[in-house]
């Protein structure tokens, strides 16, 4: 039953991705919680899983990420982006963990202690020429339960086209496909692709982008939006918001506002010199938050 709830958990804050390897969506930076579930045409830290056409427009830095979920699930993450033969080369770790959790036997009596946990670990290539940046993905992501475990090798791809002189950005992308190493089961599941189309747009006269993001899967065809903003602030601070399509599946009767805020995030980033920290937070509608702190270095 905890397992069962854990699960329960992940795919409300993930977006009910229905297929299978659930980390795979999960959210691991807090760019992502913050503004609901990641912006593909903006670069950040989790382009790599979301366009890694992104990466070719990040500058030279390290980043670390630490996300907190209900029932002590956490996310950690680190992300090494360097400048190799005229293209950006990002090195990711991520680290997806349930907790521990009691044993028992067919009589109910305790004998141990289990955990349960996804990892995955990718390298991405991107490179820009003029207005067009390009990227591909390709990692292993490896899940442990109990004593049962699944692995796949796993890519993403995309296309991201900066038209400067309008302050427009238009990007595709084809992320988690790949192949299964070994399964949990004996079932053909699949892994979570999505087809992703993403826009941004900075406004002329504000220091606001805004940033919306359309997802398909092919497997069970459902259909995903997020939409949201980038705010320059004076005193070198950045907010950023979000709020997605699961916002009209989780209403309750609490009042608009509660129905309102279900299902988006928000985060504030604060820059000095090289260094920036930022903090967020996504609301999922179901009296609950995930948050979370991150911490860039520009090298």
């Amino acid at each position: 039953m905890i397992k069962i709830i854990l699960f329960t958990l992940i795919i409300i804050g993930f977006g009910f991705s229905q297929t299978t390897l659930y980390g795979l969506d999960g959210w691991y930076h807090i760019s992502t919680i913050s503004t609901a579930g990641g912006v593909g045409a903006v670069p950040n830290p989790d382009s790599d899983k979301i366009n890694p056409a992104g990466i070719a427009m990040l500058p030279k830095q390290i980043q670390f990420s630490l996300v907190k979920y209900p029932a002590g699930i956490n996310a950690q993450s680190a992300l090494f982006v360097k400048s190799l033969n005229n293209s950006n080369i990002g090195i990711a770790l991520r680290h997806l963990s349930y907790g521990s959790f009691v044993s028992t036997n067919a009589e109910g009596i305790e004998n141990g202690t289990y955990t349960a946990s996804d990892t995955w670990v990718s390298a991405a290539w991107a490179r820009n020429n003029q207005n067009i940046n390009w990227g591909i993905t390709g990692g292993m992501f490896l899940s442990s339960l109990e004593a049962y475990n699944a692995a796949a090798i796993v890519f993403s791809t995309g296309v991201i086209y900066d038209y400067v002189k309008n302050d427009i950005r238009i990007g595709i992308s084809l992320s988690n496909f790949g192949l299964f190493l070994t399964r949990y089961t004996k079932q053909k599941e699949k892994l979570p692709t999505k087809i992703i189309f993403s826009a941004s747009k900075g406004l002329a006269h504000l220091p606001l982008d805004l940033n919306i993001d359309i997802g398909f899967n092919p497997a069970n065809k459902n259909i995903y939006w997020r939409f949201g903003g980038i705010i320059v602030l004076p005193y070198d601070l950045q907010f950023a918001f979000g709020v997605n399509s699961n916002n009209l599946t989780q209403r309750t009767e609490d009042g608009l506002t509660k129905s309102f805020l279900g299902s988006s995030g928000l985060g504030i980033t604060y820059t000095h010199k090289k260094y920036s920290i930022g903090i967020g937070g996504y609301f999922y509608g179901t009296g609950g938050w995930i948050y979370g702190t991150g911490f860039n270095i520009k090298l």
